[in-house]
């Protein structure tokens, strides 16, 4: 049975550095003081332990890749059992049982315990950007996932959607149909253009899943190879009708993005508000969640 209310933060993070030791210990300080804060459950942004390096060469930073077992996941899982908090971490993920790459997210719940033991969510899919120049290509770096986990935290039922996977409606659908009522979407968003849709888009999904949404990004100029990432910020906690909880933009610059979150009023929402429940499948057919475990 899902607890009452759920305290949720997002961090929205200052740039990357090449040092990841650093980043590391950033992201600790960060963590903490939203734990400080009344913190439940921690969602970090996109590659949060690196800067996003999808510009440069395919395999020029595969060193920083590790496993899901590795060096970052025993010190994010020490880290939620001291402070009693559930934390989602992104991670560059090598798989070398099938020697790949993947774009990752793992969780432990307060006591420091895997969800799911393993990968929550490998990005879905993978984005390929050339215009303006010199572009991204993740394709070129990762190798998409095919499934979701869902997992629970204080009984309530979660999952993950990694950066460009929340541009694909029928994803939401899917973990609608799974029973999912939190959505966590890190992001590495950078760009003008894509920051002046971000919050109608990710308010639009909720509205209209009845889902919650809660959102972290980077905010700041990230260097990398001498080319820069304009990380726009605007992490957020979205209800269920498409209400702003919380959010914080670029001009606030990084910090933590908390609000608490109301199991009856999340009720309240899907009864009040029944698009998922009217539409027409007759019409048209379900969507698929197979693969949503």
């Amino acid at each position: 049975m899902a607890a009452p209310s759920l305290s949720v933060a997002a961090l929205q993070m200052p740039p990357g550095h090449e040092d990841l030791a650093l980043n590391r210990r950033m992201l600790e300080e960060a963590i903490t003081q939203a734990v400080k804060a009344g913190a439940q459950l921690v969602a970090l942004p996109e590659l949060a332990l690196m800067p996003y390096f999808c510009a440069a060469p395919a395999g020029k930073y595969r060193h920083w890749a590790e496993s899901v077992q590795g060096e970052s996941s025993v010190w994010c899982a020490e880290l939620a059992q001291r402070l009693g908090c559930a934390i989602l971490l992104p991670l560059y993920e090598h798989d070398s049982q099938n020697d790949c790459y993947h774009n990752t997210v793992i969780g432990f719940d307060r006591q420091g315990k895997k969800l799911c033991n393993g990968a929550l969510a490998r990005k879905l899919h993978l984005p390929v950007n050339d215009y303006p120049p010199p572009g991204f290509d993740e394709a070129a770096h990762f190798t998409p996932g095919n499934e979701l986990q869902t997992f629970e935290i204080e009984g309530w039922r979660c999952a993950v959607l990694i950066c460009y996977d929340r541009r694909f409606p029928e994803c939401w659908r899917a973990l609608r149909q799974a029973g999912v009522e939190l959505v966590i979407v890190p992001v590495a968003g950078s760009g003008g253009d894509d920051a002046a849709f971000f919050l109608g888009e990710l308010r639009t999904h909720a509205k209209e899943n009845g889902l919650i949404v809660l959102c972290a990004n980077k905010v700041g100029d990230e260097w990398l190879d001498g080319m820069v990432t304009d990380n726009y910020g605007e992490s957020c906690v979205i209800n269920a009708d498409g209400t702003i909880l919380a959010h914080r933009s670029r001009e606030q610059g990084p910090g933590v993005v908390n609000a608490t979150l109301d199991y009856q009023q999340l009720d309240q929402i899907r009864k009040q508000l029944r698009y998922f429940d009217d539409r027409r499948s007759d019409l048209f057919g379900p969507v698929s969640h197979r693969w949503v475990r």
